[in-house]
């Protein structure tokens, strides 16, 4: 949750206040399912000045937050046969919504390296698929950007084969070191669904997202969008697209970019004097609100993330967003809203815990080792 430095400053409230009362946030009738056209505008404005995407507000749906987006470009995109490229690991909300249409059978996994999805590896598997769903700005969990090279063989593999590419851009503000990648979609536009959303970067119950879609595509996310809520709020669409359009959020994101560089260095700092490196160990990344840290082979993460949270400490397993009989152990740790007490204070608890869950497994598996084997009904 935003804090402090971290939370929109008072403009917020204060353009909510005048635009919900007497201007284009004031209580309405039903509205445009394609979102607020200043909203539009605003955002299409945004993203080409900050992430070289090419589009128009034609090209952009407001939605109701990255997973609604995600799932009307599975249902957009995907039929009956289709198989879909999902990223191994991969954000849960996009294999469990896959995984919810009862065709386990249409998620094809590709393995991610150092540079991001193995293209290669999925054209070997499934060359025909429908989509592919990737996350290249941030990889989900891991936190690679996707190489040029790969970017460039992904979308040639997706125009040899009229596919398309659903690029979940959910954190790209939030890069610390150096200057990040450009969109997929600005490298090829007709080929590419781009998703966004405000609510890492401003507040997560400011439920508000976005899709640009290829110009062919719009009527069609339109269309299903008004078939599950019809539109989001109108009055906080509205009162975003000011805060844009007045430079609030630029200056909003440069703030907060340097309060949560200092709070991931602070965690990275915390959890290594205070963990041993062969116990535990930080993924290496520069960009977003979590870092994954990983653990060692035999420490069970879902153990770790409950007794964590009996000691009030909340962390994500990451062997859950692996595909089965790919498991590592793991755990996504987020750094926002948090001051150095606490944090320190989070940190102490989480190595208590995982030194625990090591010495119960430790100890379990010498039990395995010296327990008595029978042989033809005799202990040996």
């Amino acid at each position: 949750m935003p804090v402090g430095l971290t939370a929109p400053d008072d403009i917020w409230r204060r353009l909510g206040n005048r635009l919900r009362a007497r201007g284009a946030g004031a209580p309405s009738g039903y509205a445009d399912p394609q979102g607020a056209l200043p909203l539009r505008e605003a955002i299409a404005d945004y993203v080409r000045r900050s992430r070289s995407v090419r589009c128009s507000a034609d090209q952009v749906v407001i939605t109701s937050g990255t997973q609604q987006g995600l799932h009307l470009a599975s249902q957009v995109l995907l039929g009956a046969h289709d198989r879909a490229w999902v990223e191994n690991p991969a954000y849960r909300g996009i294999t469990a919504l896959l995984e919810s249409t009862g065709r386990r059978d249409a998620m094809v996994r590709v393995p991610v390296d150092a540079d991001g999805i193995d293209v290669e590896a999925g054209i070997r598997v499934a060359p025909d698929a429908r989509a592919a769903f990737v996350t290249p700005s941030h990889q989900y969990p891991l936190g690679m950007p996707m190489s040029m090279a790969r970017r460039n063989a992904l979308l040639g593999w997706a125009r040899t084969h009229q596919a398309w590419v659903v690029e979940d851009d959910y954190d790209s503000e939030l890069r610390y070191e150096g200057y990040p990648f450009p969109s997929l979609q600005g490298l090829d536009p007709d080929r590419v669904v781009y998703l966004g959303t405000f609510s890492k970067i401003l507040f997560p119950s400011l439920r508000l997202g976005y899709v640009i879609a290829p110009d062919d595509l719009v009527p069609a996310f339109c269309g299903a969008r008004v078939l599950m809520d019809r539109h989001a709020p109108t009055a906080d669409q509205h009162v975003l697209a000011a805060f844009i359009a007045e430079g609030h959020l630029d200056r909003h994101i440069r703030r907060v970019r340097g309060v949560y560089a200092a709070q991931r260095a602070l965690l990275i700092d915390t959890l290594g004097a205070r963990l041993p490196r062969e116990r535990a160990w930080v993924q290496p990344g520069d960009q977003g609100m979590h870092v994954v840290l990983w653990l060692a082979e035999g420490i069970d993460d879902l153990d770790v993330v409950a007794r964590a949270a009996q000691a009030g400490v909340a962390v994500r397993a990451v062997s859950p967003m692996f595909a089965p009989g790919t498991e590592r152990p793991g755990l996504v740790l987020g750094f926002g809203g948090f001051d150095r007490a606490r944090m320190e204070a989070a940190a102490q608890r989480l190595a208590d815990v995982v030194g625990d869950v090591a010495g119960a497994d430790s100890s379990e598996e010498s039990r395995r080792r010296t327990r008595p084997k029978v042989v033809r009904g005799q202990q040996t």
